[in-house]
């Protein structure tokens, strides 16, 4: 059968709707179905008969962002009609006694853990009631009649047993029954004081029961305020019992007990009843399986080896399989922030709104996310007091709306309970049933978007909306309304009725009217209510009205108060109406009142003014002089503009030097290259090329008139953005020993550079060829003052490596040992190897000295000009020349150190091409 008022279909004998909650009436789908002609019973043969098909539940189907779908098993929708009302205010009773218990500690000491946690168990039994008579009219709508409220209490009794609030309460009651004996004190009368209402386990339970039976949850709560005093016990048994009640944490033990009892338990025993006797559907979940699912998407998607299309595919289904469906939901929210209206109308489907918007908005608070995503904006007057709640984002904004209506104690204040929300760009969706809240745009791009707009009477609601702008229907709706009330405020005003026009200009002006806000802050101040005014001034400089930010700003700069600077940026923004307007003129006046107050934004507008010709010649060097002007005045806007002016400039240099020819030519293009040197300052897209260009072309022509220094300038410049030919030009710039810019150490650095950049493996061999020939062009002498540098940076931590001050008490050892037989002197002497850091240095055959003139003497009677050497390699902790298979040194236990120091050692000094002819191969 199915339901007279909404159509769902009903198992039989069913006295309620699921979806819409409507009675059945009494005989519908009662006893034989009604008779009927003859006619209607017997079917057309000739007309095939099709059984009736089997309607969706409500609530089986969804649509994310209009095309991810999520189709529910039958067994699941149904379920999930059942379950949202215990859900969604289980969860609420649940916080909500969280709340309470927590404001109360906070007001009281707890002195006895017991009777404390007894009270706090009666409490919570007592806001459990309302659920367990829902479940009993649950029911009874069924036809189970037979199951009271003690009944199900009874079922639940080893839940509630095992929840931590019970086992807290007779843990404590056991350590403190112990630790009185062991201190032999005196204490029978005063069990009675515990154990008397019988605060064993059952007749806690029991009592609590009663309690709740037969008082209201606030009645419970009120018990929490009174004082509890306990009996007077020795100072160790006081200090005992406190401390077992500090270690308590009675708002989560509260929290967690409604939770589990009203929300799991107890609907787990309504709907196996409503199961095994009323033919329900099954609800069969999957909840391992669809975790897994989920946290291999989430992986997947991360790692870049899925798209998030496919992710959302993925996480549907497991909503479909599910029956801890939180993560899931907040795995969609993270994932794409504007699916919140969906995902958040799922979840009310199953009543886990509230758990949903309780862990989005302390995922939001509690991790210090607000400070990340929000940002107050400089205009937000400091003179006026009004709390915001700050938001960023549509799943935040609905979290906090479900908890302003489910948890207004929690999220309201009692002595105002009108809320201000301050909204982060974005677009948002505002639900119909939104109340006693003001909506604030903090930034100019903070779009709503309104459920109902024209059926909804908003202030009716006490919703009201502060410098927004409306999208969808909204937008047609809201500019209806400004016209219209601006028209009603003008004709009050000339009736002399005050305080409708006041309401009709506030209206207009929550629908984006400057001037409304302005009239309603001249009514406001005439009438007194001063905070009021200035609020209205203030949306209405913020909305464009020029004269109230300049009103703001000469009002704070008499209070010296630095937001002043504020709202003189806003008095020059606002003027660009007149510049739209084309009152050029006036507005020139205006800007030019701003810029004697030293306003930047006002420098900034005339520089467009300027650049743009309106109300004045086009001269781009004086818009560039006024762009300037406005950055050494911290106008924001001013850096994007001068990068934009320079870089046109730079295009205008540009094509005058293509036309010409000789120095005329040069100096047009030095002026392009100064003028994409300012734009790439301001980091103007497409300047980084021309640098690259033209620095490359500029240093060539330089480097081809003689003028090494000035050609590696523009090298280093256009290398510094990545050009690679570049760098190979200042690379042998440096490395060429004729001209005035050599510098051996940086033209090692350069061609290394070049060789990690070269795209190719061809490109960096030949990197290293060009290299490799270029360096045996330069004094032994610059190549081993290179090395001795090298070795310093490189191996600043080398054990057995030594060179500069660390040479003094190892050298001396070695110039005894074999420097002084070479006929070196121990000044001439800039790198020593000594792999055995012993007192006995070199009897082993283990080290070698290099002089600063190029010559190497090993502890092996070795003495070679490292010209004549060739490249060496390191080979099982032995230095050899691979030419002459000549073993320079050996060494023991430092293989880390050692190839770094053969390494640099060819790369910098040794030649491929010894005197010869031979040709060397690096190993």
């Amino acid at each position: 059968m199915f339901c007279m008022n909404c159509g769902t279909k009903l198992p039989d004998h069913a006295k309620f709707c699921f979806n819409c909650g409507a009675k059945v009436p009494d005989g519908l789908g009662d006893g034989e179905a009604a008779s009927v002609a003859p006619e209607e019973q017997v079917p057309d043969t000739k007309t095939p008969v099709t059984e009736p098909q089997e309607e969706s539940v409500p609530g089986s189907h969804f649509t994310i962002l209009g095309k991810y779908k999520v189709e529910l098993p039958r067994g699941t929708a149904v379920y999930n009609q059942l379950w949202a009302p215990f859900n969604r205010e289980g969860t609420r009773l649940a916080l909500l006694a969280r709340h309470e218990i927590r404001k109360h500690l906070k007001e009281h000491t707890v002195e006895n853990p017991v009777e404390f946690s007894a009270q706090v168990l009666a409490y919570c039994m007592s806001a459990c009631g309302p659920l367990f008579e829902q479940a009993v009219d649950l029911l009874i709508d069924h036809d189970i009649d037979y199951v009271t409220k003690k009944d199900l209490w009874d079922r639940l009794d080893d839940s509630v047993k095992s929840t931590d609030l019970v086992q807290a309460m007779l843990a404590d009651q056991a350590a403190i029954e112990d630790y009185e004996k062991d201190l032999a004190v005196e204490k029978q009368a005063d069990k009675a004081s515990w154990r008397g209402g019988g605060f064993g386990i059952m007749g806690a339970i029991t009592g609590t029961i009663k309690a709740s039976m037969m008082n209201t949850a606030q009645d419970a709560l009120s018990s929490l305020g009174r004082s509890i005093t306990g009996n007077s016990y020795s100072d160790r048994l006081e200090n005992f019992i406190r401390d077992r009640s500090a270690k308590r944490n009675y708002p989560a033990m509260a929290c967690d007990f409604i939770s589990t009892i009203c929300r799991f338990d107890l609907f787990t025993e309504v709907h196996r009843l409503l199961v095994a006797e009323c033919d329900l559907p099954e609800a069969s979940f999957e909840t391992d399986k669809a975790d897994s699912r989920r946290k291999n998407l989430l992986e997947r998607f991360a790692n870049g080896k899925i798209e998030e299309e496919d992710v959302f595919k993925g996480l549907c289904s497991c909503l479909e399989i599910t029956g801890n469906t939180l993560p899931v939901y907040k795995a969609l929210l993270e994932l794409e922030p504007s699916a919140a209206r969906d995902v958040f109308q799922m979840a009310e489907a199953e009543g886990e709104e509230l758990d949903l918007a309780r862990s989005v908005w302390q995922t939001y608070m509690k991790n210090k996310n607000v400070g990340k995503v929000f940002h107050f904006p400089d205009w937000v007057p400091n003179f006026l007091s009004r709390p915001f709640y700050p938001v960023a984002g549509p799943a935040m904004l609905l979290a906090l709306l479900i908890e302003l209506r489910d948890l207004p104690q929690m999220f309201r204040r009692e002595e105002s309970p009108h809320v201000d929300i301050a909204l982060a760009a974005g677009t948002y969706w505002i639900p119909a049933d939104a109340a006693d809240v003001s909506f604030w745009g903090m930034d100019s791009e903070v779009l709503l978007e309104l459920e109902k707009p024209e059926q909804t009477d908003w202030a009716a609601h006490d919703v009201h909306f502060h410098l927004v702008q409306f999208t969808g229907a909204a937008e047609a709706w809201s500019n209806g309304i400004r016209e219209k009330k601006l028209r009603e405020a003008q004709e009050a005003l000339e009736a002399g009725d005050k305080a409708h026009a006041l309401l009709a200009f506030q209206l207009a002006a929550e629908m984006g009217s400057a001037e409304a806000a302005w009239q309603a802050g001249i009514l406001q101040a005439r009438s007194g209510q001063q905070d009021e005014a200035q609020w209205s001034a203030v949306e209405a400089a913020v909305l464009g009205k020029k004269d109230a930010a300049w009103v703001l700003y000469q009002y704070l700069k008499k209070k010296q108060n630095e937001q002043c600077a504020a709202y003189r940026r806003l008095a020059a923004k606002d003027a660009q109406e007149l510049v739209a307007q084309g009152k050029f003129a006036e507005a020139l006046d205006w800007y030019e009142k701003l810029v004697a107050e030293g306003d930047g934004t006002a420098c900034f507008y005339i520089g467009q003014m300027a650049e743009q010709g309106q109300g004045m010649e086009e001269d781009k060097d004086k818009a560039m002089a006024w762009y300037e002007k406005a950055k050494s005045l911290d106008c924001e806007e001013a850096g994007t503009a001068i990068g934009a002016l320079a870089f046109a400039q730079g295009q205008q240099w540009e094509e005058r030097a293509s036309a010409e020819t000789g120095e005329q030519a040069m100096a047009d293009w030095q002026q392009a290259w100064q003028s994409y040197q300012q734009a790439l300052a301001e980091q103007h897209p497409g300047a980084d090329e021309k640098i690259r260009t033209i620095g490359l072309q500029l240093g060539k022509a330089m480097e081809a008139q003689g003028e090494s220094v000035k050609a590696l300038d523009y090298y280093q410049a256009a290398l510094a953005q990545g050009s690679q030919e570049a760098l190979l030009e200042a690379a042998r710039l440096c490395v060429d020993p004729r001209n005035e810019t050599f510098d051996f150490q940086e033209a090692w650095h350069l061609y290394q550079k070049a060789a990690e950049d070269a795209e190719t493996e061809a490109d960096e061999e030949a990197v290293q060829a060009e290299w490799d020939s270029r360096k045996a062009l330069v004094p032994l002498e610059e190549r081993v003052a290179c090395l001795t540098e090298a070795v310093a940076d490189q191996m600043a931590d080398a054990a057995y490596y030594y060179w500069g001050e660390k040479l003094s008490n190892p050298l001396e050892n070695a110039m005894k040992s074999y420097g002084s037989q070479a006929g070196v002197e121990a000044d001439e002497v800039v790198v020593l190897g000594d792999s055995t850091h012993s007192l006995f240095w070199g009897k082993g055959e283990e080290g070698f000295l290099i002089t600063e003139d190029g010559q190497l003497i090993s502890s092996l009677g070795t003495k070679i000009s490292l010209d004549e050497l060739g490249p060496v390699a390191y080979r099982e902790e032995e230095l050899v020349a691979t030419i002459s298979g000549t073993v320079l040194a050996r060494f023991k236990g430092q293989s880390d150190e050692d190839p770094v120091f053969c390494g640099l050692l060819n790369e910098i000094v040794l030649l491929l091409h010894p005197r010869r002819g031979d040709t060397g191969q690096i190993l």
